[in-house]
């Protein structure tokens, strides 16, 4: 009976109208963060930053029922408020004694309560549990129990203070399914903010099945339940960490150049090319980390080429070229490929089945479909796996490197395997050359990285590593390109506030996400993604947008009230490297992603903009207009 009298009279405020929507998630309550906290939030109000988002833990305040502790939350709420920074508290989750929670909602409440009254003059919105569509909620996720305990936490918070602001917990991803289903069992009225976690990493922000496509359907869905609340992303973010295998692309870098002293051993010194077109499906991040391995060994001289420059490729020239990493090729390039590796060259492939999609460019846009076995019988490549050839395991479970191998070279421990080179298809005086060898236990099942040396109609090479060397991370400069691609696009879709996750990388090892999504390195020092958001932050002033520019297909133009003035953000992705813009103002100027000055070109009110993948700001504009 409460319930229903608090959701039938408890109108919410549009507090969000006045939200600076400039937040990243914390976990200052606890272990190094909280030893750092000081630091931490010295370092967000620095970059304009005004929102952290951070655990309250049940488990911290009341281990043990009646029990309670508040020192380190006492300490960091006071902090954040000298530091102009406000905390978003994620009430969460179970404990020992009353587990699961929502099966012991009065216990559960009167630590909501108990909280939420003692920090309420400081913090005014309290986010209920943390992705509930997925593990975090025992025993199984299940919209039932969400919706049960978040009405029963909204009561609670209302009965401390009406005006207290309940979050809907945010969700990992953009579950449709699972928010209608709580929404039917009437959760949307028991909140009044709701929270979506779109991570969508290592993809570009503005890809269309992603936010683009994610934030509106969420309206939607709010709509047709009578709701429409404001919308907040509680997480999103993209880590930088590496793969396992592919590291900081040492190893497949230390695999390329053994393997083109074996094609080439007279020759001391190996230019390799790394094919690399922006914009297609077979190209994509890992080129870099191939490119960074393969500069730092001696003798070898990597540059990046495009579709466009294969055709002059010599192998007399440049003897080692490397395809992009994955299983997707250019279809409509594989002759001059091919006749590249009849002249002599050095063909590599990193990463699954070698020519397994065939990319060509259709209509305007990518289509990748499965290729079949053509592109590798011109190659006289044999393979094998579980769904080819019976008998064949599904993995193996460790690799070893085949004698001799390459000096200073070492495997990953327990590196698996799924798919195996073989001999099959040799012609003429070809040689196999297996570099390493995979095993069950003692029992030897193939070959997952393997050299053919031609001496037939194939006069070069193929090294091919079908090892997983896919990372979901991405560089840091790209992270740091990213934020404000990302967070601009969710404003201007209508997007309240935004956390980014994370404000620091949550440990040392640099291959496991979770410990390299951070803005700032776990030693405190900022990533380029720090200064892009410290820029954005100053150039946005309150981050209020007004309009987006219709600039053509590919270029991105979104305008912001910056207080006196405005602020218009803009960057491409395949649109023209320019744009032009009717504009008016008495100090307009311009800089990059990253606050370093951009020169413009004004000529009768009208500017010309360079445009890159780099946010450019345009700032003290009274008005701003696509130029005809």
């Amino acid at each position: 009976m409460l319930l229903s009298c608090l959701l039938a009279t408890v109108t919410a405020v549009a507090a969000t109208a006045d939200v600076v929507p400039y937040g990243v998630c914390a976990h200052l309550g606890g272990g190094q963060e909280f030893a750092a906290h000081e630091q931490e939030l010295q370092l967000m109000e620095e970059a304009g930053i005004r929102w952290a988002r951070a655990d309250f833990t049940w488990g911290y305040f009341e281990r043990t029922q009646g029990q309670w502790k508040f020192d380190n939350y006492d300490t960091i709420v006071a902090a954040a408020k000298r530091h102009n920074v406000t905390l978003l508290p994620i009430l969460c989750y179970n404990v020992d004694w009353a587990f699961p929670a929502h099966e012991h909602l009065q216990e559960w409440c009167n630590y909501v309560r108990t909280v939420a009254a003692r920090y309420q003059k400081d913090l005014p919105y309290w986010e209920v549990w943390n992705e509930p569509n997925i593990e975090f909620w025992k025993p199984k996720p299940d919209p039932a129990q969400y919706t049960a305990l978040l009405k029963a936490t909204y009561a609670a918070i209302k009965q401390v203070n009406p005006n207290l602001q309940v979050v809907y917990g945010g969700t990992a991803g953009v579950p449709l399914d699972f928010l209608r289903k709580t929404f039917e069992l009437g959760a949307l009225q028991a909140c009044d903010v709701l929270a979506i976690h779109p991570y969508n990493y290592p993809t570009p922000p503005e890809r269309a099945d992603n936010i683009v496509k994610n934030i509106p359907a969420v309206r939607k869905l709010m709509a047709e339940f009578g709701g429409e609340k404001p919308l907040w992303i509680t997480e999103f973010g993209w880590p930088t960490h590496i793969s396992k295998v592919t590291g900081d692309g040492s190893l497949p870098a230390q695999f390329i150049l053994h393997a083109a002293k074996l094609r080439f051993p007279d020759r001391e010194s190996f230019p390799v090319a790394v094919l690399y077109e922006k914009g297609a499906p077979f190209s994509g991040e890992l080129s870099f980390f191939v490119l960074n391995g393969l500069a730092k060994l001696p003798g070898v001289t990597p540059r990046l080429v495009g579709l466009a420059d294969l055709k002059d490729l010599k192998p007399s020239e440049t003897p080692v070229l490397v395809l992009p990493v994955n299983e997707q090729y250019p279809a409509d390039y594989f002759d001059t490929l091919l006749a590249y590796v009849r002249e002599g060259g050095l063909l590599v492939h990193l990463g699954g089945v070698p020519f397994y999609y065939a990319s060509r460019f259709k209509d305007g846009k990518w289509e990748s479909p499965t290729a079949g076995e053509g592109a590798r019988q011109a190659l006289h490549v044999g393979w094998k796996a579980w769904w080819t050839q019976q008998g064949v395991p599904e993995r193996a479970s460790r690799a070893e490197l085949v004698e001799p191998a390459p000096p200073g070279l070492k495997l990953p421990a327990n590196l698996e395997s799924t798919r195996w080179l073989t001999d099959a298809r040799l012609q003429g005086k070809d040689r196999f050359v297996p570099l390493v060898a995979a095993y069950n236990g003692n029992e030897f099942v193939g070959y997952p990285v393997a050299l053919y040396l031609y001496d037939s109609d194939l006069k070069g090479g193929f090294l091919s590593l079908l090892l997983n060397l896919a990372i979901t991370g991405v560089t840091e400069d790209t992270q740091g390109v990213y934020l404000p691609r990302a967070l601009i696009t969710s404003y201007s879709l209508g997007v309240d506030n935004i956390f980014w996750y994370e404000f620091r990388d949550g440990g040392d090892d640099a291959t496991y996400n979770e410990h390299r999504f951070g803005i700032i390195r776990n030693n405190l020092t900022p990533k380029p993604a720090y200064t892009a958001y410290q820029t954005l932050t100053r150039c946005l002033g309150a981050g209020k947008f007004l309009q987006a520019l219709a600039l053509g297909a590919g270029n991105f133009g979104y305008v912001f009230d910056a207080g006196p003035s405005k602020t218009a953000a803009l960057w491409c992705t395949e649109g023209a490297p320019t744009v032009r813009l009717s504009v008016t103002g008495a100090k307009i100027a311009a800089c990059d992603y990253l606050g370093r000055p951009v020169t413009l070109t004004i000529t009768d009110g009208v500017a010309t903009v360079p445009l890159s993948d780099r946010v450019i700001y345009v700032t003290g504009l009274d008005s701003v207009a696509p130029h005809p």
